[in-house]
């Protein structure tokens, strides 16, 4: 008997404990321990992860054949800039290329020396590729690194080349190391927790940095999308807080369908070669004398940096096993992840001027090639053959130009009604693809043995002799023409 009194008394001890557990789960904000204490603790202002005091120079980077992250060098091994604070009439993006850092040659530094140089504090001497030396005060500003830690593409949907939208399904991860939420939670025992979910009401009582990232498309689906816009997500598992080995980031999951608005250049269809554009903007734009955290006249710069995984995801892809396109093909070598600053003038509401912003993006660049099997034996060797019907009437006696007359005719027809095959593969445009040039010359040659069939109906009674000439030059000469216009068409820039 008190063996069972114990055993009772034990579940009732469980239950309880138990019971007061679930409680106190609900009385925490999201759910859990760790989220309610870092709101009840963060100094909640917009969090830059570092505060430096340097020139603001930062260079470009590639994914190199032994698949890492390098710094982006020209055939002399010179660094490319990515972005400067500073002084961006002098550093361009992208193009402007350093030679030396105080007399230091770069193209002997490695890439570790050579981030390490740009933590140079007091006046730097630049040495440009043109040789003019600009020297750059260092200054202090607050920095952000977004980081595209994943990005996967599972599968492309639709390429609407008329509409000029891109649909596909995707896997985004963003992280964002955050030391201040971290400083939040030392001496506590919440450390042995590896990840908490950031509800919608913590997005609302915080700043989260990370929240500004967004991909820059036309059109966001919440039916076919999980993440941040998605208000239907009860649980929120698509932003979260994670610690891994000591180090607490933030984390963001976009994933679903997306709609991309893409520009086309039809001249060369259908032997073209596209580029599908993914861009990913920070949100934030980059001031060399204020930011977002407070009212010091100090810089703030934001970057988003891919990490390996997005390389190596995206060189997957370009298997056509795996991306299964079939109207396209993507080349060797045919993804590029690239960093690009844009800049544009804007018009501050509050102070009532016009400013001019920089923000850097992301940029994923697909090149696609179309494969253009289907437009040559479908459309083009069936247009050809309609035109050499049309011509052949020129074999046919010139007295005969009645049946000469009505094989041209019906051949024209055939033609033009074979100019409503492909319309609809791209939109109405104000120029003349390559496709519409040798549709436009088949015509044009196609209406030559009609108008002669006229022309010689009323000279043949008079000098049939000069009209058989005739008819034996064009028929010759014609042919001859029309093949070497054509070539100049498709093979002749």
């Amino acid at each position: 008997m008190k063996i069972k009194k114990l055993i009772f008394l034990a579940l009732i001890k469980i239950f309880i404990f138990s019971s007061l557990s679930l409680a106190n789960e609900k009385l925490w904000l999201c759910g859990n321990k760790i989220m309610h204490h870092i709101i009840n603790n963060d100094q909640r202002n917009f969090e830059y992860n570092e505060l430096r005091n340097d020139p603001g120079i930062h260079f470009s980077y590639e994914w190199s054949k032994d698949k890492k992250i390098i710094i982006k060098r020209d055939d002399n091994n010179f660094p490319i800039v990515k972005f400067s604070l500073f002084d961006n009439k002098n550093f361009i993006p992208n193009k402007t290329v350093i030679k030396k850092i105080d007399n230091k040659d770069l193209s002997k530094i490695n890439d570790k020396k050579l981030i390490n140089l740009t933590y140079l504090k007091g006046k730097i001497n630049f040495e440009l590729e043109n040789g003019k030396i600009i020297t750059i005060k260092s200054r202090p500003y607050k920095f952000n690194n977004f980081n595209l830690s994943n990005f996967e593409i599972l599968s492309i949907q639709n390429i609407d080349t008329s509409k000029g939208i891109l649909e596909m399904s995707f896997n985004a991860q963003f992280t964002n190391i955050r030391n201040d939420l971290r400083e939040t939670l030392k001496g506590t025992d919440l450390f042995s927790n590896r990840k908490a979910n950031i509800c919608s009401e913590a997005r609302t009582l915080d700043d989260w940095p990370l929240q500004s990232v967004e991909f820059d498309e036309f059109r966001y689906d919440a039916d076919v999308r999980e993440g941040l816009k998605n208000k239907e997500l009860l649980v929120n598992p698509v932003f979260q807080v994670t610690i891994d080995d000591n180090l607490l980031r933030t984390l963001r999951t976009e994933k679903g369908v997306g709609f991309f608005r893409q520009s086309f250049d039809f001249k060369n269809f259908p032997f073209d070669t596209q580029k599908l554009l993914i861009r990913i903007k920070t949100g934030v734009g980059n001031y060399s004398d204020f930011n977002l955290e407070d009212d010091k006249n100090v810089g703030s710069l934001t970057l988003i940096t891919p990490e390996p995984g997005v390389f190596l995801n995206l060189e997957k892809f370009t298997n056509p096993e795996i991306n299964k396109l079939k109207a396209w093909r993507i080349p060797d070598n045919g993804i590029t992840v690239n960093s690009n600053i844009l800049t544009e003038d804007r018009y501050d509401i509050y102070t009532q001027k016009i400013e001019t912003v920089s923000e850097n993006v992301l940029d994923i660049e697909i090149t696609i090639e179309r494969n253009y099997a289907h437009y040559v034996w479908k459309i083009m060797l069936p247009v050809f053959l309609i035109l050499c019907v049309a011509w052949y009437v020129l074999w046919i006696p010139t007295e005969k130009y009645e049946a000469r007359l009505n094989t041209s005719i019906i051949a024209l027809l055939a033609l033009i009604a074979y100019n409503f095959v492909f319309q609809d593969d791209i939109p109405k445009l104000e120029y003349l693809t390559d496709m519409d040039r040798f549709i436009l010359l088949s015509y044009i040659f196609c209406c030559i043995p009609v108008f002669l069939s006229i022309a010689f109906s009323k000279f043949i009674s008079r000098n049939q002799k000069k009209v058989m000439k005739i008819n034996k030059i064009i028929k010759i000469w014609g042919g001859v023409i029309y093949l070497l216009l054509t070539a100049q068409i498709f093979y002749i820039a």
